[in-house]
């Protein structure tokens, strides 16, 4: 099906070196992440069925949210001082995340706003991942050595989780 928004061009996201945190793991969830953002911009220059668009929309929260999740755990297990800023960060993002699926998944026909909602929710992630986690990387160079189990050498959180 051919959507009025088909044939949008967008470059696509691409990851350099420049945009590691310090975290090898958490840099390999920003990747994932931005090869979805690059999935959901396909979708939508393809002109691909809305459905499949809020489909993708959905899944790509979902991981954000898991991801937030992820970082709050390195983060507190690096003691950086700027975690409790950090985390009401996220929950500013979540609560637009949630905002922008609510409206698209009631959208029975596709809009030019609705397109542009997830645009927006592009460009939220996108503006988070590389200009407010560069701000931790710093911090997390420098307790890069700490070892990130427990005292008894259990497993954190997200590696439990199967991270």
């Amino acid at each position: 099906m051919t959507a009025d928004w088909a044939g949008l061009k967008f470059s696509p996201l691409v990851w350099a070196s420049a945009f590691e945190t310090g975290d090898p793991e958490i840099d390999e969830e920003h990747q994932e992440l931005l090869r979805d953002l690059n999935d959901l911009s396909e979708l939508l220059a393809l002109g691909q069925e809305w459905s499949l668009v809020v489909d993708k929309s959905q899944r790509l929260r979902d991981k954000c949210f898991e991801h937030f999740q992820d970082e709050e755990v390195v983060l507190e297990e690096a003691a950086y001082e700027g975690l409790e800023c950090h985390k009401i960060e996220h929950r500013v993002i979540e609560q637009q995340l949630d905002g922008i699926l609510s409206f698209i998944a009631s959208v029975a026909l596709p809009s030019r706003a609705a397109t542009e909602a997830v645009l927006l929710l592009r460009s939220i992630l996108v503006n988070h991942f590389f200009r407010y986690d560069i701000s931790y990387k710093k911090h997390l160079s420098r307790s890069r050595g700490q070892k990130r189990g427990g005292a008894d050498g259990s497993e954190s959180p997200r590696r439990q989780r199967g991270r």
